[in-house]
């Protein structure tokens, strides 16, 4: 196997595990907006660790494409500190290099539908704590005034349900 040859099946097989650590993290992002839009605490956790399981995967395939494009930089003879992955994939056949181009558009699409999801859950997320903010507001305002006082001596309005999570924070 000649030396583009084998960095291109290297880089393939790298971009297709990133792609397929983009579709899990994709469903665990699915699930999450679910769990949202049923208030379902409880599989926050869970879905809290998936997620951080397939960034450290992700993360680990970036490790593992920078060290095969500093192995064919130093077998080509080029400069470690200027070369780059497309540096590696201009040097490939034509064949090889339409094959890895396309695998990377794929895999950028896959990307950015991650980064439009993960912003629609953060959205989600925005909206329920202003409903709560808003909620615990006009349950502290609903409240008769009962004034009592603090441990360190300040008066202190006390209710039940939104007022103490409001002084909870």
């Amino acid at each position: 196997m000649s030396n583009t040859a084998s960095a291109a099946a290297s880089i393939l097989d790298i971009f297709t595990r990133e792609e397929a650590h983009c579709d899990l993290l994709h469903q665990t992002l699915q699930q999450e907006r679910n769990a949202i839009r049923r208030l379902s605490v409880t599989e926050f956790p869970t879905l809290n660790e998936q997620r951080l399981s397939n960034l450290q995967q992700l993360q680990s395939l970036e490790s593992e494409r920078a060290a095969v494009v500093n192995h064919f930089a130093d077998a080509w003879g080029l400069s470690l500190t200027t070369v780059t992955l497309q540096a590696i994939i201009d040097r490939l056949d034509l064949g090889d290099k339409q094959n890895v181009e396309r695998c990377h558009e794929r895999l950028a699409e896959k990307v950015r539908v991650l980064r439009q999801e993960t912003a629609v859950n953060g959205l989600l997320v925005a909206g329920i704590q202003t409903l709560c903010r808003k909620a615990m507001h006009l349950t502290g305002e609903a409240l008769p005034k009962r004034d009592t006082y603090s441990a360190s001596g300040e008066s202190q309005r006390v209710g039940i349900g939104g007022t103490m999570l409001r002084q909870r924070g």
